[in-house]
């Protein structure tokens, strides 16, 4: 595995990691301040908005990483699957 792969590994990993543990702090803080404040539940909500969130991101710094590595060809495909993850979720609200 060249360097190269490597740091493109480690950025995906984080993009990833980054989302969850966000994701969980905010879950978690919004379910404690629901017996505080009445805004919690919006913290908890905007937590499980980064929950979802996270996989589009994944994708996102996946292109952006085949791009800057100018594999153009699986740079189109991670834009296809981005493509295809929006139309879902935007067919998913209307529905």
């Amino acid at each position: 595995m060249s360097r190269q792969d490597v740091a493109a590994d480690r950025v995906l990993s984080f993009t990833l990691k980054f989302g969850a543990y966000t994701a969980l702090a905010l879950i978690v803080t919004g379910l404690v301040l629901q017996f505080v404040a009445p805004w919690g539940a919006k913290v908890a909500s905007a937590g499980l908005l980064v929950l979802l969130a996270t996989p589009a991101l994944r994708i996102i710094a996946a292109c952006g990483q085949f791009l800057h590595e100018r594999d153009f060809k699986y740079a189109l495909v991670s834009f296809g699957v981005l493509a295809i993850v929006l139309l879902a979720y935007f067919l998913g609200i209307q529905a």
